[in-house]
């Protein structure tokens, strides 16, 4: 025997064989005598949803670069083989070791044998609980139900069972079983990557920004910048940028050639026209405000920037109007226009204005026949939301951008 591998995994939920994953992989390995010799642990993608994340305390975040179980198995197949595998509850790892294996088109004529630190504990200590086990043994769990930290207590549960389990015939069977356990060939697959989970702080909201650049080669025109800011808006929804999103925000930035000064700009225009949503009613709530400041940090924006964002709501809703359009201002259309819909939300955003679902706050809605019935007519009617033709529309925006200069 070269020695031990102890094995713990985390994992989608319980369901090995059906549609739960492997999230991570911990493994330590010990010498004959249980003294350490190297440890290993890599997140897994699932190519799905991670599960429980308030048990493992992993997010789909952190497991978008991580490689799928397929490109570690050779790896992981180097450290059982020639080894007794040990894992608490092995039932259950041993379960998901096999299928993942078998997904990944490995041979296996049966599920792996593992010696089960679980069942001896229940034997030696009275009790089965890895918290449980390590606190009758002064053993210090450490990041418990991360797959390393639970593989490492899990090893110092071993060395401690050993001097008690050497004397019954069924621990030298147990090892026995484990140890001529035929793992299956590798199939020359070495993994190029490892992901492991986010240490201290989570990553800031606008991290994503980094991935901007500060000079493009070709320059953004008014249709990459409503794009944009589609996406944007979007992405906004719940005042949050998710990593996908930003990388989504962040690859369509770079290829439409909008640098990171050009979409600071744009967000800093983006939370002007949030601050005007939310100062309809003349008055910011706190909850506004934490929405406002949020957004506002997920697009790289300081406090001052809330700050002016607001003070410009607040000016615009002050002044009179010479126009029946503002900056900031949301727009909606409705039904077939003479132009296409999206080059009508290209122009008013690139004249400041916004568009978007229906609101108490919206401006206008834009139909193409004023008496229309869609739902967004009749919503807005309900809202006192004025209902105008495209050719009046035409005329008022002429109006605005004239005043604007």
């Amino acid at each position: 025997m070269s020695g031990f591998c102890v094995i713990d995994f985390e994992t989608t939920g319980f369901a090995a064989e059906h549609t739960d994953r492997i999230v991570e992989v911990g493994v330590v390995l010990l010498d004959r005598t249980g003294a350490k010799e190297d440890s290993f642990t890599t997140l897994i993608n699932p190519k799905r949803d991670v599960g429980a994340s308030h048990i493992h305390r992993i997010t789909a975040a952190e497991v978008l670069d991580a490689p799928e179980f397929s490109e570690i198995c050779d790896d992981l197949l180097d450290m059982v083989t020639g080894r007794v595998v040990v894992a608490h509850n092995a039932v259950f790892d041993m379960r998901f070791l096999h299928a993942e294996l078998s997904r990944a088109g490995y041979s296996l004529s049966e599920r792996p044998h593992a010696v089960c630190s679980m069942q001896w504990s229940r034997h030696v200590l009275g009790t089965s609980k890895l918290e449980h086990c390590c606190e009758a043994l002064g053993i210090h769990l450490t990041n418990a139900h991360s797959a390393l930290g639970d593989a490492a207590a899990t090893s110092q549960l071993l060395t401690s069972l050993i001097p008690y389990t050497m004397l019954d015939p069924r621990w030298g069977d147990d090892l026995e079983r484990s140890q001529r356990y035929a793992w299956p060939r590798s199939l020359g697959r070495r993994a190029t990557r490892i992901a492991r989970r986010h240490s201290g702080k989570p990553p800031a909201p606008n991290s994503w920004m980094a991935e901007l650049v500060s000079h493009a080669v070709v320059a953004a025109d008014e249709t990459d910048e409503a794009a944009y800011l589609d996406l944007l808006s979007k992405a906004l929804l719940d005042t949050s940028i998710s990593t996908t999103e930003g990388r989504a925000l962040a690859s369509l930035a770079r290829v439409s050639g909008l640098t990171r000064e050009r979409v600071t700009e744009l967000h800093r225009r983006f939370l002007r026209s949030l601050a005007t949503e939310a100062w309809t009613d003349g008055v910011i709530t706190p909850d506004e405000f934490a929405d406002l400041t949020a957004a506002a940090q997920c697009m790289g924006l300081s406090a001052s920037d809330v700050t002016q964002a607001l003070q410009a709501a607040k000016t615009s809703a002050e002044q009179p109007r010479t126009t029946l359009l503002s900056e900031g201002d949301r727009v909606v259309f409705t039904g077939t226009l003479s132009r296409p819909r999206e080059d009508w939300i290209t122009e008013i955003r690139h004249h400041g204005l916004t568009t978007g679902g229906i609101s108490k706050s919206t401006r206008v809605v834009v139909a193409a026949d004023p008496d229309s019935l869609s739902g967004k007519a009749r919503t807005a009617r309900n809202y006192g939301v004025p209902v105008i033709s495209e050719a009046a529309f035409r005329k008022h925006l002429a109006q605005y951008t004239a005043a604007r200069g």
